[in-house]
């Protein structure tokens, strides 16, 4: 079962409204983020890259992953 259409998610755009960044809240209240090719999974309350290890997200990543956590969670 694809559970995408149901799990709320959100993109990122760039000044010239390229998408950079989608960001998906998992059941588990981790975010799934993609950048391009790269999908790291974050905890959006500790700001911190569950995985893959050694992965840095910026700060603004890590505030839009907390807002996306909160306004889906009410």
């Amino acid at each position: 079962m694809d559970l995408s259409e149901y799990l709320a998610s959100t993109q990122l755009m760039d000044c010239t409204g390229q998408v950079t960044h989608t960001l998906t809240l998992l059941p588990d209240g981790m975010v799934e983020v993609v950048m391009g090719s790269v999908t790291v999974i974050v905890d959006p309350r500790s700001k911190s890259v569950v995985r893959p290890a050694g992965v840095r997200v910026h700060d603004q990543i890590f505030d839009q992953a907390n807002a996306l956590a909160r306004e889906a969670l009410g």
